[in-house]
């Protein structure tokens, strides 16, 4: 825990508001929709970057946030690095929940997102509204109810189906509310170590130790976070507040940089620094801070002042990133922006229109569309949009999976997620744009990144447009409209049928190599359902064999196990029973129990790729 805990407890001085929530019932195809998505949980743990969820949750809440005039605080604690390992798309879901009700329980307030870490092996994130409560009864229904009912009011079998998906994750959510603390909602899920730890932090405090940075702000509490953050990287912050440094105009040779928000700029401030900068000799930084709602006018002001930049909520990770850009690889990619044109985000989005039909798709026959999104359910919307015969479409769930199908494949236009792992839509798009021969193929972002700058960093990057998460047909059908060419080229491929492609990874499971093996398709097809099936409900008798040390009867099951993974083609579990084999033979129990986890995490990445061959018959 951190200080942030104890100075949000003191701040507000008003007693919390009571609050009664509504006793509607739920229509009965939105308890069938709920139903069939706890049914179909499957979790997926990929590194995901913390920023970036924040910075996606902050976009959806949005709307309510200004509706009930509210302020956003995010509070993380040093310990978390850039990067979280978790299902992004059902912890995203869950806070959203989270968030919207800790914003509807009051209006004129604060509400508080902090992450941390436990000893305990958990990470919690804790979703604080300090200033109100809910009634005693309300209460108790929010916090006891655990089944989805038509009885229940719809924002009531919201909350419990988001504590569905956390059970499925081996977590919880959980709910108190009193007039002593407000009303606080937790997430609770298994903390999972980062293998491929990506923070510069240690290379950073090595740079910036006893650097010193003049913070301007106006009040105490954006001076306390900002010197809570930046000191996690050695650099010791001297605030003054805006109205003295107006007047006495502080001599800036004793500092390093300076740390400023531009709502508070003048073009008094700006001429200021401008002189500053241009008499510099001592490589002289400043760091400009964009608010929540600011507006665009406002941020253009900064720019030609600005060495980096950094958007509410400001978050260590983002810190990080922007100190590792100038400091480390010593960017200047932010500075010379002068006279920079005022970009139209509303241009940029696109919006479609009522006025189509599923009939207008057989005007792109002949196309072949690339999807990326590591979310099932987004890529499962974008597909039954897109699904017409004649049309090839090709799956990806990364942008490494894209620039690899580039190399082999005619792509005439690309839908993309941003937040994605391995590589994500923004990386991927520069890419892309440095190969002369992939210039000209159109990009949509498909994302829930909807302020001004994030929609500025898609364009910049190289993307052509962004369709709004929920995905709705119409905009999609827009994106064609306005971006896919149909040249002669592409209408004379021969295409009789609908297509579906995805990336397979050969080194899990090599479909081809079974076909080839099998007389048929088909036959390769009801074999391999068969074996996932028999070896998905084997695994738990592997489990307890190696932990009773039933070494005859595990050794016959590897054996079977081995032929099954051999006949179905699947490489990495081929090979991890041949190692299991030597081992079972030498009885090294301590090995055979490494194996359980091993076994685990090579099932969960055969069934996905099982999941797309299945998707693609």
């Amino acid at each position: 825990m951190n200080f942030f805990s104890n100075f949000f407890n003191i701040k507000h001085k008003h007693n919390p508001s009571k609050i009664s929530l509504d006793n509607q019932t739920t229509d009965i195809s939105i308890i069938q929709q709920y139903k069939n998505e706890i049914k179909d949980i499957k979790i997926e743990n990929q590194p995901f970057r913390l920023s970036g969820l924040l910075h996606i949750l902050t976009n959806k809440v949005a709307s309510l946030l200004q509706e009930n005039n509210q302020t956003i605080y995010y509070d993380i604690e040093r310990e978390i690095g850039r990067y979280i390992v978790g299902d992004n798309d059902y912890i995203e879901q869950i806070l959203t929940v989270l968030l919207q009700h800790a914003i509807l329980l009051s209006k004129n307030d604060e509400v508080v997102l902090k992450v941390i870490k436990n000893n305990d092996g958990f990470l919690y994130f804790e979703v604080m509204n300090a200033n109100a409560h809910m009634d005693e009864y309300t209460y108790k229904v929010y916090r006891n109810t655990s089944q989805i009912v038509s009885n229940q009011s719809e924002s009531l079998n919201t909350f419990v189906k988001v504590k569905m998906i956390a059970n499925a994750m081996n977590g919880t959510v959980e709910i108190r509310s009193s007039k002593k603390i407000g009303t606080l909602c937790t997430l609770k899920i298994p903390y999972y170590q980062d293998k491929d730890d990506r923070s510069h932090k240690e290379e950073l405090r090595k740079i910036l130790a006893d650097k010193k940075a003049l913070f301007v702000s106006k009040n105490e509490y954006d001076t306390k976070r900002t010197q809570y953050i930046f000191a996690t990287y050695g650099i010791h912050i001297y605030a003054i507040k805006l109205n003295e440094f107006e007047t006495k105009k502080p001599n800036l040779s004793a500092y390093n940089m300076a740390i400023t928000k531009s709502e508070d700029l003048s073009y008094k401030h700006i001429s200021f620094f401008k002189n500053i900068l241009q008499n510099d000799e001592n490589n002289f930084k400043i760091i400009i801070l964009h608010e929540l709602f600011e507006s665009e006018e406002k941020i253009k002001l900064s720019k030609p002042i600005a060495d980096a930049e950094l958007y509410s909520p400001t978050i260590i990770g983002d810190v990080e990133e922007i100190l590792y850009q100038i400091f480390i690889l010593q960017s200047k990619a932010v500075r010379g922006i002068n006279n920079m044109e005022i970009f139209n985000a509303e241009a940029f989005t696109i919006k479609g229109n009522d006025a189509y039909a599923d009939d207008d798709l057989s005007y792109y026959k002949g196309a072949n569309i690339a999807i990326v999104e590591d979310s099932k359910a987004d890529g499962k919307i974008l597909q039954n949009i897109l699904k017409q015969e004649g049309i090839t479409l090709f799956c990806m769930r990364n942008g490494s999976e894209m620039i690899e199908l580039l190399e082999h494949e005619e792509i005439d236009i690309i839908f993309t997620d941003i937040n994605m792992p391995i590589m994500d839509g923004i990386l991927m798009t520069k890419k892309i744009r440095t190969m002369k021969k992939w210039k000209k193929i159109p990009i949509i972002s498909i994302s829930s990144m909807a302020f001004p700058h994030e929609l500025k960093k898609m364009e910049l990057a190289g993307m052509n447009a962004a369709i709004a998460k929920p995905i709705e047909a119409k905009d999609v059908h827009m994106a064609l409209k306005n971006f896919l060419i149909m040249t002669e080229k592409i209408r004379m491929r021969k295409k009789n049928k609908s297509q579906i492609n995805f990336a397979f990874n050969k080194k899990v499971l090599d479909t081809s190599k079974g076909v080839t093996q099998s007389t048929s398709n088909l036959e390769y097809f009801e074999n391999l359902l068969k074996t996932i099936e028999y070896l998905k409900n084997s695994r738990e008798s592997f489990e307890n064999m190696i932990y009773e040390e039933e070494f005859t009867a595990l050794g016959q099951y590897i054996r079977s196990a081995l032929s099954m993974y051999e006949e179905i083609c699947a490489p990495e579990m081929v090979k991890m029973f041949k190692d299991l084999t030597y081992f079972i033979s030498q009885r090294q129990r301590t090995h055979l129990v490494d194996y359980i986890s091993i076994y685990k995490k090579n099932w969960e990445v055969l069934e996905v790729e099982v999941e797309k061959y299945i998707s693609n018959m």
